[in-house]
């Protein structure tokens, strides 16, 4: 497939292979031309793979047309569809400007301690709580994943709380009354 004002530029660690602006990769075969790459997930992250070593796509493409990328430099993707590598879709940021972008899409978990069926104190994170209780958050961590033989506090996940107070729902129940009363 041809693609308009597409261009191509060799990749640095190997010349034989190309990436475009618009985030295509393919591979010079002496005999035939060329061989296009088909980029794959992995951890969240389209990857190509390159001479048996995988290489993030974002990367590859932020490197051939915006600037030389160092270490510390992240590539954000504005439009925030991981897929769309075009490089005017790309932006090169700090690692602390990322998480500003990014920080309010974090998996943390509340975490309760408990006392008997009551909740005593809440946190919002595990590190909160940790940091409340002057203990690690890997500590914290274990107390919720009950990997501790005699904990000090009873910690547990919001979750897992509720789920040990409410009975969970059943349709299994809930049918079988049904099917009771008929």
């Amino acid at each position: 497939m041809i693609i308009a004002n597409e261009i191509w530029k060799s990749i640095e660690y190997d010349p034989r292979y190309q990436v475009s602006n618009y985030g295509r990769f393919r591979k010079k075969n002496p005999k035939n031309g060329y061989r296009y790459l088909k980029p794959f997930r992995k951890k969240n992250l389209f990857q190509v793979k390159i001479k048996d070593k995988d290489f993030n796509c974002a990367r590859l493409v932020a490197n051939a047309f915006i600037k030389n990328l160092n270490k510390e430099d992240r590539v954000y993707h504005k439009n925030k569809n991981e897929s769309d590598n075009y490089y005017r879709n790309l932006e090169v940021i700090s690692l602390k400007e990322l998480g500003k972008r990014t920080g309010h899409i974090s998996k943390s978990q509340r975490v309760v301690e408990v006392k008997g069926e009551d909740i005593i104190r809440d946190w919002s994170s595990a590190r909160k709580a940790a940091k409340d209780l002057y203990i690690s958050y890997q500590t914290v961590m274990d107390y919720c994943n009950n990997k501790v033989k005699k904990p000090m506090f009873s910690l547990m996940w919001e979750d897992d709380y509720f789920d040990m107070v409410f009975e969970p729902f059943v349709w299994e129940k809930k049918r079988r009354k049904y099917e009771v009363k008929n």
